[in-house]
C-alpha cells in the first residue's frame, strides 16, 4: 500500500476512527491497534515478508533485554554481534547477493577465470533498509547504556512497524519515537489539523512536483544516446527537483499520517538546496540516515578526533556505505564517494583558508546546487556505464538553447506551467528554510490560510500527474 494509492484514502480514515475510539480502553489496547494496522499496511504489498519483519522485531527485543541484563563486556560484544549479523545479514542477502556475486563474476573473469554468475529469484522486501537500520540503532543504543531496553514487546513491535514510516522512513531512533508508545494518547484537535497540512503538502510535492518531472527525466537517462549537453543538465536538475519532491513529500505525509494519531516524528528535510557548503546539504538532507551513518559508522571509525588525513578516509569510508545501502550498485557507491570527496575537498579548503568565506553566499548556493545535481546522474543512471555516456554528452551544448531543447520533451504550456509551479514552490520553500511548513501556515490570518488550503488542494487536483503515477522512488531502497 502507497500513499498516493486508493486504498490508502480508505484504510487511513478507518484506522484513524477505530484508534481514537480506543483511547478510552487501555494502552496496550491502542498499541496493539497500531501494529495490527501497520503489519496490514505492509502485508497489503506482499504478506509473505511480514516473517521478516516480524522476526528482525522478535530478535532485536529478546537482545535488547539480553544485553541489558549483561555486564561483562566481551559477552556483550558478542550479544550485539548477533543483532548486527541477523539485521545485516538479512539485508545483505535480499539486497546485495546479486551484486557481490556479480561483481565477482565480473572480477574473475577480468583476471582469466570462467565463473558463472550465481542467480537466485530474490525479490527486495520493501522497506527492510529502514526498519533494519531503525530496529539496530535500538540494540546499539541500549549496549551502549544509552537507553534501557524496553520491557513492552507490542510497544516495541509497533515501535519497528509503524505504518506512517515503515517503508522510507524517517528512520526513527528508539529514544525518540519509543518512550511515545509507552505513554497514553489522546486526541488534539490542533495536532491533527498540523498533520493534515503537512499531508496537504508532501501530496503537492508528490503529485504536482515530482510526478509532473518524472517524464522528462526518463526521457533523457533511460535514452542516453540521444542526448547532449543541454539535454542532460535538464535532466539532472529535473531528477534533482523529482527526488526532493518525491522523497521528501513521502517524510511530510509519514510525519502529517503520525501527527494525527497522536506521534511525533523528526523532520527528515530542512530545505536542502538552499544549502551553501555539501556539509550542510548533508545536515538538512534524509536527516534521519545522514545522523544514522553519522552515529554509528563516522564516529566508531574516528571521526574527527585523529587527525585530517583520518578523518577524510572516515568520510569516504562513510559516505560510500551511505551509497550502498541506497542500492545494490556502482552507481551508488560513486555516488556516495562523490559526496564524500566533496566534503573532503570542503575541509581542505577550510584548513588552508582563512575564515572568509572565498565566494558570497548565494555563488556558494548555486555551486553547491549544481555539484549535487551532477551526483544525481550517478545516482538516477541504471549503470557506470550510463552515467559516463551522460556525462560525457556534458561537453556538447549545440545551439538552440535550453528553450528549443526543452520542446523535445513537453508542450510549452506544460513547460510553463510546470515552471511557474516551480517557481512558487521554491518561493514558499525559502520562506519555511528556517522553519517547518506548519509555521508558514500558523502565521497566516485564518482567512488566507484557509483559502491556501483550497489553493493547495486546487493544485493537485488541477496539475497532479494522476495518469500512471509512479510509486515513491525510496520504495526500492
Amino acid at each position: 500500500m502507497t500513499f498516493n494509492s486508493a486504498a490508502f484514502l480508505v484504510f487511513l480514515p478507518i484506522v484513524f476512527a477505530v484508534y481514537w475510539l480506543l483511547q478510552r480502553g487501555s494502552l496496550n489496547w491502542q498499541n496493539r491497534f497500531v501494529l495490527a494496522a501497520s503489519y496490514f499496511f505492509y502485508g497489503w504489498w506482499d504478506w509473505r515478508f511480514l516473517g521478516l519483519l516480524m522476526l528482525s522485531t522478535a530478535a532485536d527485543f529478546g537482545i535488547g533485554l539480553w544485553l541489558e541484563r549483561t555486564e561483562e563486556q566481551r559477552r556483550k560484544k558478542r550479544i550485539l554481534l548477533l543483532s548486527l549479523t541477523l539485521n545485516l545479514g538479512l539485508l545483505g542477502f535480499f539486497k546485495y547477493v546479486h551484486f557481490f556475486t556479480d561483481s565477482f563474476s565480473v572480477l574473475a573473469n577480468t583476471l582469466g577465470w570462467k565463473v558463472s554468475p550465481f542467480t537466485l529469484q530474490v525479490i527486495l522486501p520493501v522497506g527492510i533498509s529502514f526498519y533494519t537500520f531503525q530496529s539496530l540503532s535500538y540494540t546499539i543504543d541500549v549496549y551502549r547504556r544509552q537507553i534501557p531496553a524496553v520491557r513492552d514487546y507490542w510497544a516495541f513491535a509497533a515501535f519497528v512497524s509503524f505504518f506512517p514510516q515503515l517503508v522510507a522512513g524517517p528512520i526513527e531512533r528508539a529514544k525518540h519515537l519509543l518512550p511515545q508508545f509507552a505513554v497514553r494518547r489522546q486526541f488534539n484537535y490542533d495536532t491533527a489539523v498540523s498533520g493534515c497540512r503537512l499531508m496537504l503538502w508532501g501530496y503537492l510535492k508528490k503529485i504536482v512536483l515530482a510526478d509532473n518531472l518524472a517524464p522528462v527525466v526518463e526521457k533523457v537517462f533511460d535514452h542516453p544516446a540521444g542526448q547532449n549537453g543541454w539535454t542532460v543538465a535538464l535532466g539532472a536538475v529535473c531528477f534533482a527537483l523529482q527526488i526532493y519532491g518525491d522523497f521528501s513529500g513521502y517524510s511530510d505525509i509519514a510525519r502529517g499520517a503520525a501527527r494525527l494519531f497522536g506521534f511525533d516524528l523528526m523532520q527528515n528535510f530542512r530545505t536542502p538546496y538552499f544549502s551553501t557548503s555539501i556539509r550542510e546539504f548533508w545536515q538538512r538532507w534524509h536527516i534521519s540516515l545522514s545522523g544514522w551513518f553519522r552515529d554509528y559508522v563516522y564516529i566508531p571509525l574516528g571521526g574527527n578526533r585523529l587527525g585530517l588525513p583520518r578523518q577524510m578516509f572516515n568520510l569516504l569510508v562513510t559516505f560510500a556505505l551511505s551509497g550502498l545501502w541506497h542500492g545494490a550498485n556502482w552507481t551508488f557507491i560513486l555516488w556516495g564517494f562523490w559526496h564524500g570527496t566533496l566534503i573532503c575537498i570542503e575541509q581542505l579548503v577550510a584548513a588552508t583558508t582563512s575564515k572568509r568565506p572565498l565566494l558570497a553566499a548565494w555563488a556558494r548556493g548555486i555551486l553547491v546546487f549544481l555539484l549535487v545535481s551532477v551526483g544525481w546522474i550517478f545516482f538516477r543512471a541504471k549503470n557506470l556505464n550510463t552515467a559516463w555516456e551522460l556525462l560525457s554528452k556534458m561537453a556538447h551544448f549545440p545551439s538552440g538553447g535550453l528553450a528549443d531543447i526543452t520542446r523535445q520533451f513537453v508542450s510549452p504550456e506544460k513547460a510553463a506551467a510546470t515552471g511557474g509551479f516551480i517557481l512558487v514552490f521554491m518561493l514558499l520553500e525559502w520562506f519555511s528554510r528556517n522553519s517547518d511548513v506548519n509555521t508558514l501556515f500558523i502565521r497566516l490570518p485564518l482567512a488566507a490560510r484557509w483559502l491556501s488550503y483550497y489553493i493547495l488542494a486546487g493544485a493537485i487536483l488541477l496539475l497532479g500527474a494522476f495518469d500512471d503515477a509512479p510509486v515513491f522512488i525510496y520504495f526500492q531502497f
